[in-house]
């Protein structure tokens, strides 16, 4: 870790333990809000470990659930981190494109503590938007939340973060070609999104260092991956493949074992959108998502080869004849027996290239934020 003052650790200074009013958060590690891994198990353990955990509101579109979701992760927490804080020491993930379907009401139950109907729950100190216009429910947030919620923006261009900068975020995630899950279809990989975003921020060097600070998000599973981001002016790194793994992540257990036997991230897994057209989820143009490779992106490759489809296609024409050999005869009815049986020989495991540095199962979150920031 940075000797210096951390300055994505500095966002968070207000919040401090009824024990030794220590900080709450003290480990520059995010957990990426994982749409069923992100369970409230990870994200209190991520935060009692002294990380910043993500609970993913995802596709959700009813608002009291996700308040009612929301509370009882918090009240998981051990008390001691929450009661002397206004703020609970965990955030909220939104899809923003999605927040759009699910309206202002989403935010207002989470962060508007005036409009609780529960005067005892605190709202989340973190509130992370990713995949589309943020700006209007930034100046929500700066206008109705408690004035410490820190927003954190996620982008994938250099011109982005600028603009990000610019816009008075609180902090902004840098997420490289490597990611697991969603992401832009056509970005640099970390390696050099990174350095180069923190070059534009500083005006070519003319100030010290970004306005805000960089978190950075990608692949990242070892310390020497850490250390290398750090080096190259992050503050702190976003981990969602890497605490896919451990005991508190929400995933079945086989997904966890494939993700173990996993080697050589680069091609066991591969970036794809046919798993949302399968989902039925309408993701904007422009987005893909990365995931093991499995019988249907394998023959999503077979029809690409024979010219019938390429992988750019903002849909596949007919996703569901994938989930059969033949290439035809596979039907809707196929995808929800995938679902029942969680068969991952067509269900979708989405995970990073850091997938081929995991080796050790089992472990706790708090040993995985361990063993990535030692030093």
């Amino acid at each position: 870790m940075a000797t210096t003052k951390n300055r994505l650790l500095s966002l968070f200074s207000h919040l401090k333990s009824a024990k030794d009013g220590s900080a709450v958060i003290k480990k520059p590690i995010i957990s990426a809000p994982m749409n069923g891994w992100a369970s409230p198990a990870l994200v209190t353990a991520v935060a009692q470990a002294g990380g910043l955990g993500l609970f993913p509101v995802g596709y959700f579109t009813d608002a009291s659930k996700i308040v009612r979701e929301v509370a009882g992760t918090v009240a998981k927490l051990d008390q001691a981190l929450v009661e002397n804080n206004e703020l609970s020491p965990i955030g909220v993930g939104f899809i923003t494109f999605w927040l759009e379907r699910q309206g202002v009401d989403v935010l207002r139950g989470l962060l508007d503590r005036e409009g609780q109907s529960d005067r005892t729950f605190k709202p989340p100190a973190a509130v992370w938007f990713s995949f589309g216009d943020y700006r209007p429910y930034l100046r929500w947030v700066r206008e109705h939340a408690h004035p410490q919620t820190r927003v954190i923006v996620q982008v994938s261009t250099v011109q982005q973060a600028v603009d990000a900068q610019n816009d008075g975020v609180d902090a902004v995630v840098l997420q490289g070609t490597e990611a697991g899950g969603h992401g832009a279809q056509f970005v640099s990989p970390l390696m050099t999104l990174l350095p180069e975003a923190v070059d534009a921020m500083t005006e070519g060097g003319r100030l010290e260092e970004p306005k805000i600070p960089v978190i950075a998000a990608g692949g990242i599973a070892t310390s020497a991956q850490y250390k290398a981001a750090i080096s190259m002016g992050a503050s702190g790194a976003v981990l969602g493949t890497a605490f896919m793994v451990c005991q508190e992540a929400g995933g079945p257990q086989q997904a966890k074992d494939i993700l173990i036997k996993s080697r050589d991230g680069g091609l066991s897994t591969v970036r794809t959108r046919v798993f949302d057209d399968l989902r039925e989820f309408a993701w904007p143009t422009g987005y893909d998502g990365r995931a093991v490779r499995n019988a249907v992106t394998d023959r999503e490759e077979q029809e690409q080869q024979q010219g019938k489809y390429y992988r750019g296609q903002d849909y596949h024409p007919n996703p569901f004849r994938l989930l059969k050999p033949d290439l035809a005869s596979g039907t809707k009815q196929d995808w929800e027996r995938a679902n029942k049986e969680q068969d991952y020989t067509l269900l979708p495991l989405f995970c990073g290239t850091g997938v081929g540095l995991l080796n050790k199962a089992n472990m706790t979150a708090a040993e995985m934020i361990h063993h990535i920031i030692r030093s």
